[in-house]
């Protein structure tokens, strides 16, 4: 197909050169630009042909990649032990948790009055002894509660606390006693307006850290009705009868 069209593109060179010989360009300048035109010709004619580019589009330059190679999921999971390790509950009770109270009650004793360490100097000093009459050990600690009565009606004040001895525990098996030693001022040594004597029939004793009380023979002894006056006084529980 090349050939033919410069076939054809030689065939219209001659017959432009003919035709200008035929409008009589017979001078050589004439001749110099007919054949400058001729090969301009001939050389558009050469690219035409080069240019033409038969139905081929050019491939496709994009080679396609292979697709990246997806890594491994790397989530090791790792499945660390649980650390719910279960720790003792805090809240153990204790076992040496508070017993029942070994304390000696009021039904468990029974009272008396000795002479103690006797008289002297306006006043007396009975011992107020205590006696476990249970079945089982007890304790005593501390003060007892001590007054007088005339039938219902309490004398007086109440006794007042002699803190000469520091407390201690006393265990009392069956049996056993314990002491506290009083003071009774004599009513005699007080004016009779300051003190107004009564007679007392009995001695009410609460044990300590009881709400029951004991009562005993308090005959021969006199109190004060006036409560300003204080008469009585006691000591904290020591061990024995004596």
């Amino acid at each position: 197909m090349m050939v033919s069209r410069y076939h054809n593109d030689s065939d219209s060179l001659s017959a432009g050169i003919g035709s200008s010989q035929r409008f009589g360009l017979h001078s050589p300048g004439r001749a110099r630009l007919a054949i400058v035109l001729t090969a301009m010709l001939l050389a558009g004619s050469l690219c035409a042909c080069g240019s033409t580019s038969g139905d081929g589009a050019s491939p496709s330059a994009s080679a396609s990649s292979p697709a990246a190679s997806q890594s491994p999921s790397s989530t090791a999971s790792a499945s660390s032990p649980s650390a719910s390790s279960s720790s003792p509950s805090a809240s153990a009770s204790s076992s040496a948790s508070a017993a029942v109270s070994s304390a000696c009650t009021t039904k468990e004793l029974t009272a008396k009055l000795t002479q103690g360490a006797g008289g002297g100097a306006g006043s007396s000093y009975p011992y107020l002894v205590l006696t476990n009459s249970g079945s089982r050990t007890c304790t005593l600690r501390g003060y007892p509660g001590v007054s007088l009565r005339h039938g219902d009606t309490q004398i007086g004040a109440a006794a007042e606390r002699d803190r000469t001895v520091d407390a201690s525990t006393i265990t009392l098996q069956p049996g056993q006693s314990a002491h506290s030693a009083l003071r009774i001022v004599n009513a005699g040594n007080f004016d009779s307006s300051a003190c107004t004597p009564t007679d007392a029939d009995t001695m009410l004793i609460y044990p300590p850290d009881q709400k029951e009380s004991i009562s005993i023979d308090a005959t021969g002894i006199t109190g004060c009705a006036n409560g300003d006056t204080q008469i009585l006084y006691v000591q904290v529980f020591q061990q024995g009868e004596e």
